[in-house]
C-alpha cells in the first residue's frame, strides 16, 4: 500500500483533483480555508450548507492535510484512509460497521437492497429523494416497489404504516414490506424535520413486523445542530443509516453508510457491480475529517448569529420572515422595495445572498460561514442595506 506525502500528493493530485474539487451549482464558492484555520476571507453566504471550496482551495488544503503525515492510499476504496475512515464513522454512528460510498444516491439504494432481501416492497415519505429523485432506481436497478406515505408532508405515523401493512395482506398475491425509510431533513420540503418522537415510534413498530429500517440523513449533523440530539442518538433507533460527506464537510464528493456487519461486511461486492468503486478515496476522506470534527459546535454558533438577525430583521418594516415548521437551516424573507440594491449592498459589505425572486423573496441557508461575523454585524449590514 503505497503512502501519500507532501512529494506524491503533487504526483497524484492532476489524478484527484476531479474527485471533489469541483464546485457545485448550488451554491458559491466561498472560504480558502477551514473555518478556524486564519483564513483572509470574510465573505459570508447566504446560501448552502457548506463553505463550498473553489478547486485551488480544495488542492491547497488537500496539501496542508497530507503536508506533516502520511496517508497510506486506499486501492479502490479498500484499505488504507478509506478503511480507517469507515471505523471511525461506526463508532461515530455507533454502528457495527461502515462504508464508504460514492454518492448519497448509492449509499441509500444499496442500504434499501440489503434491508428488503426478498421482500421487495419498501416504504418511503412521499417528498423524499428517493421517491422524487433518482429516476425510479429502485424500480429499475433493484427490483424494489417504492409505497409513499405522507404526500407533501415531513412526517408519516404508525397509524401510516399499519395501513400499508394491512393493505399489503389483504392483496391477493403475496408481497410483504421489507424495508421503511425515513429522511431527515427532508429538502423537498426546505429542511424539515421528520418528528422525532414518531420517528422512533415508527421504527420500534417496524422493528416488530421484522421490516428492516434506514435513515436517509445526508444532512444528519445540521440536524442535531439544531435540535441538541447528537448524530449516534439519531442513528441509534434504525438498522442502516447514511451520511453525505460533501453537503457541508466540503470533501466534493462520497457518502458513508453505516449499520451491522451481517448486512454491510460484503457491500463492496454491490458497490463494484453498480460501478461505483473509485480508484481512490482518501481525498474525500481527508477533507471530511477535517471539517467534520466538531462541526456541530461550529454550527450552533452559526445559528446563534442567524437567530440575532432573524429576530433584528423580524422587526423591520421592509422584512417578512416565514420560519419553517420544525425546520433547520433555511428560512423565506421577503423583502419588500429594492431588493437588487439591498442585495449589491450586501455584497459590498461582504456578505453574499442569493438573487432575490421579482417579488422580493429568497431563501437563506445557515452554514459555517456565518461565524465569520457576529449576529448584531450581520443585523448591521442588513439595516444599512435597506436604508
Amino acid at each position: 500500500m503505497r503512502a501519500v506525502t507532501r512529494r506524491t500528493f503533487v504526483e497524484t493530485l492532476g489524478a484527484t483533483a476531479g474527485l471533489g474539487a469541483l464546485t457545485t451549482a448550488s451554491a458559491p464558492a466561498a472560504s480558502s480555508a477551514a473555518p478556524g484555520d486564519g483564513e483572509a476571507d470574510r465573505a459570508v453566504y447566504l446560501a448552502g450548507d457548506g463553505i463550498e471550496l473553489a478547486p485551488a482551495a480544495y488542492a491547497s488544503l488537500l496539501q496542508r492535510l497530507t503536508a506533516d503525515r502520511e496517508v497510506a492510499e486506499d486501492n479502490y476504496l479498500l484499505g488504507g484512509e478509506v478503511e480507517a475512515f469507515e471505523r471511525e464513522w461506526a463508532t461515530l454512528l455507533g454502528k457495527e460497521t461502515a462504508v464508504f460510498m460514492p454518492s448519497g444516491t448509492l449509499a441509500n439504494q444499496l442500504a434499501l437492497r440489503a434491508l428488503a432481501g426478498e421482500k421487495r416492497r419498501v416504504i418511503v415519505p412521499e417528498m423524499s429523494h428517493i421517491y422524487n429523485d433518482t429516476g425510479d432506481a429502485c424500480q429499475t436497478l433493484s427490483a424494489l416497489t417504492l409505497l409513499p406515505l405522507a404526500a407533501n408532508a415531513a412526517t408519516f405515523t404508525v397509524k401510516d404504516v399499519e395501513a400499508v401493512l394491512s393493505r399489503t395482506a389483504g392483496g391477493r398475491v403475496s408481497a410483504p414490506v421489507g424495508a421503511l425509510v425515513i429522511e431527515s431533513p427532508i429538502r423537498r420540503l426546505s429542511g424539515q424535520m421528520f418528528d422525532w418522537a414518531e420517528a422512533q415510534r415508527v421504527c420500534a413498530f417496524a422493528r416488530e413486523k421484522g421490516i428492516g429500517t434506514h435513515l436517509d440523513g445526508a444532512r444528519l449533523f445540521i440536524a442535531s445542530a439544531y435540535t441538541g440530539v447528537s448524530p449516534r442518538d439519531y442513528a441509534a433507533p434504525f438498522d442502516t443509516v447514511y451520511v453525505s460527506l460533501w453537503k457541508y464537510f466540503n470533501a466534493g464528493q462520497g457518502a458513508i453508510l453505516a449499520g451491522p456487519k451481517r448486512l454491510l461486511a460484503d457491500m463492496f461486492h454491490a458497490r463494484r457491480m453498480f460501478g461505483g468503486n473509485l480508484a481512490v478515496g482518501w481525498p474525500a476522506a481527508l477533507v471530511s475529517r477535517h471539517y467534520q470534527d466538531g462541526f456541530v459546535d461550529r454550527l450552533k454558533a452559526a445559528v446563534r448569529a442567524s437567530e440575532h438577525l432573524y429576530a433584528g430583521l423580524a422587526r423591520h418594516p421592509r422584512v417578512a420572515i416565514e420560519r419553517i415548521p420544525n425546520g433547520t437551516n433555511l428560512t423565506r424573507l421577503t423583502l419588500h422595495g429594492d431588493a437588487a440594491t439591498a442585495r449589491a449592498r450586501l455584497r459590498d459589505a461582504g456578505i453574499r445572498m442569493p438573487a432575490p425572486s421579482a417579488q422580493g423573496q429568497v431563501t437563506l441557508g445557515v452554514n459555517e460561514t456565518w461565524t465569520r461575523r457576529t449576529g448584531a454585524e450581520l443585523l448591521t449590514a442588513f439595516e444599512q442595506a435597506l436604508a
